[in-house]
C-alpha cells in the first residue's frame, strides 16, 4: 500500500553570485515578445534523478548544487534579480543589483521517486508540493506601488529511496523553455566541474554561449510593445485566481503517455490514407509535431474534454520558436523570450467525426505554415486569442532535457506543470510535449485530467494506436 505523502521542508535560503564577482548592475527592459507572459502564471518544471552512486551522500549532492547555482548565477544573474512592476504608466522590467539572490528551498518527504517520476497517474497537489512558489506579475493588484517579484526559485526534494527532484518555477516574463534550458545545461556543466575538482569555474565551455543580454537585437517593427503594454495597464487588477483551487484538488492526476517514433509514423500514415479516402488535400505541413498533436487532440475531445464551445469551434494554442522566424539574426543564446504564438481554429463537428484527426492536422499543419511566413502576423490579438483556447500545448521535443547530468547521473523523468486556467478564470487543457527519453524519435506527453476522465483517455489513447496499426 502507497504511504500518505508527506513533505518536509528543511532548509530555506538564498544563493547569489560569488561574492568575488564583478557584475554591475542590470536593468533589462521588456521587449514585445516578454510583455505578453506578464499575463500568464511562472513556467514550472520537475527534473527528477535516481539515488547518486554509493560513497556520495544527500548532504554532498545539495553543498555542491548550492555552490555550482551560486557560480552558474554569474552567468544568468539576471534571474537573480526582480521583476519591478511600477505604477501605470510606467513600464515594468528586470533590475539586478549586487545581493540580490536566488530563493532554495530543501524539502524531504517519505515517498519513493520512482512513484512520483514514473508515467502513471500521479496526483497533482503532491507534483505541485515539489516545486517552489513565486507571485505571479498578473497576482500584483497594488497599482499605486512598484511592486518587486522574484524572478526563479528553486525547491531540491530528496525521496524515501534517496532520489532527489529540482523543481524550478521561474516567470515566464523572463525566461522561455529555450533559455532555461541554457541556464540548466550551465548549472549541470559547472556542477561537473566542481565534482572534477577543475579550479577554472569560469572558463568552461559554456563560456562560447555566454548568454546574450541585450536586448535591441528585438525589433518591435509593428509596435506591439504600446499595444501589449496598454492591454497589461487595463486588466492588470482583472487576473482571476481559479488555477489556485486545482492546484488542491486531490481529484487531479497527471499522467505520462509515450508516442513511439513508430506510433508517431503510423498516425501520419493513417492521415494520408484518410485524405485519399475522402478526397482531402494532405496538410500542407505534416511533421511529427503537428501528427502527435492532432492526435492528442482529437483524444482529449473524445473523452468530453469539451469547453466552452459557443461558436461550436474548439481552439488549440501552442509556441512557436522565434530564433529563426523572425527575419533577422538573433543570437541562439539570446535571455529572454522569443516565442511567437500560433492558434488553431477547428469546427467541432468536424474534429469529432471519423476522419477527425484529418481536420485536426489540417489546421496545425496550416498554422505552423502560417507562422513560417509571417510568425508576428495577428501578434496584436495574441492576448485575446490565448482567452479563447480550449487546449494548450507546452513544451518542444527539440528540447533535450533529459541529456542533463549534473555528475550523478542523467534525469530519469522531466514533468512540465502549468495552470489549466487562462487569464480570465476559464479552464483551458493543458498538455506538455517532451523528447522521449526511452524512444530515439519518439515523445512523452504529459496530460491533466480527473481520475476518472483520465482512466477513459488512457483507454481512447491506448485503442486508438491499436486500431491504427
Amino acid at each position: 500500500m502507497e504511504l500518505p505523502f508527506n513533505l518536509t521542508i528543511i532548509e530555506k535560503c538564498h544563493i547569489s553570485p560569488p561574492p568575488d564577482s564583478i557584475i554591475p548592475p542590470i536593468s533589462l527592459p521588456l521587449t514585445f515578445l516578454d510583455i505578453p507572459w506578464l499575463f500568464h502564471p511562472s513556467n514550472q518544471t520537475l527534473f527528477f534523478f535516481q539515488k547518486p552512486p554509493p560513497k556520495t551522500t544527500i548532504t554532498t549532492v545539495i553543498n555542491h548544487l548550492k555552490q555550482s547555482l551560486s557560480l552558474t548565477l554569474h552567468h544568468f544573474h539576471p534571474l537573480a534579480g526582480n521583476l519591478s512592476v511600477p505604477p501605470p504608466p510606467a513600464e515594468p522590467y528586470i533590475l539586478y543589483k549586487k545581493g540580490d539572490s536566488v530563493s532554495l528551498t530543501i524539502a524531504e518527504t517519505n515517498t519513493n521517486s520512482n512513484h512520483l517520476s514514473s508515467h502513471n497517474p500521479r496526483n497533482l497537489t503532491n507534483l505541485y508540493s515539489l516545486l517552489p512558489k513565486l507571485i505571479s506579475p498578473c497576482l500584483s493588484r497594488d497599482t499605486h506601488v512598484t511592486n518587486v517579484l522574484p524572478l526563479l526559485a528553486i525547491q531540491i526534494t530528496v525521496f524515501g529511496d534517496s532520489g532527489f527532484c529540482i523543481g524550478i518555477t521561474v516567470q515566464h516574463v523572463a525566461a522561455d523553455e529555450r533559455t532555461l534550458d541554457q541556464f540548466m545545461r550551465c548549472w549541470t556543466s559547472i556542477c561537473k566541474s566542481l565534482l572534477l575538482n577543475k579550479d577554472s569555474f569560469f572558463g568552461f565551455k559554456f563560456s562560447s554561449t555566454t548568454p546574450w543580454f541585450d536586448r535591441s537585437i528585438i525589433l518591435d517593427t509593428f509596435s506591439l510593445k504600446s499595444t501589449f503594454l496598454k492591454k497589461w495597464w487595463n486588466q492588470m487588477n482583472s487576473y482571476k485566481n481559479s488555477h489556485e483551487e486545482t492546484k488542491k484538488d486531490n481529484n487531479m492526476v497527471q499522467s505520462t503517455f509515450v508516442l513511439k517514433l513508430s506510433d508517431i509514423n503510423m498516425i501520419k500514415n493513417h492521415i494520408l490514407v484518410k485524405c485519399r479516402m475522402i478526397n482531402e488535400d494532405p496538410p500542407i505541413h505534416l511533421s511529427p509535431y503537428v501528427s502527435a498533436c492532432s492526435y492528442i487532440w482529437i483524444c482529449l475531445l473524445k473523452v468530453g474534454e469539451i469547453i466552452d464551445t459557443k461558436d461550436g469551434c474548439q481552439y488549440l494554442g501552442f509556441n512557436a520558436g522565434g530564433i529563426t522566424r523572425l527575419g533577422y539574426d538573433v543570437p541562439s543564446n539570446y535571455f529572454g523570450n522569443c516565442i511567437g504564438f500560433g492558434r488553431c481554429k477547428g469546427l467541432e463537428n468536424e474534429l469529432l467525426s471519423e476522419n477527425g484527426v484529418v481536420f485536426a492536422a489540417k489546421c496545425i499543419g496550416k498554422e505552423i505554415k502560417r507562422l513560417d511566413k509571417d510568425v508576428l502576423g495577428g501578434g496584436e490579438n495574441w492576448i485575446s486569442d490565448w482567452n479563447e483556447l480550449n487546449i494548450r500545448i507546452l513544451g518542444s521535443p527539440k528540447v533535450d532535457s533529459y541529456g542533463l547530468d549534473f555528475g550523478w547521473g542523467k534525469v530519469v523523468k522531466v514533468e512540465k506543470i502549468s495552470s489549466d486556467f487562462n487569464y480570465h478564470g476559464n479552464k483551458v487543457n493543458v498538455i506538455s510535449l517532451s523528447g522521449s527519453r526511452e524512444f530515439n524519435g519518439g515523445m512523452e506527453i504529459g496530460v491533466v485530467l480527473s481520475r476518472d476522465r483520465m482512466k477513459a483517455f488512457s483507454s481512447v489513447f491506448n485503442d486508438g494506436l491499436r486500431n491504427l496499426n
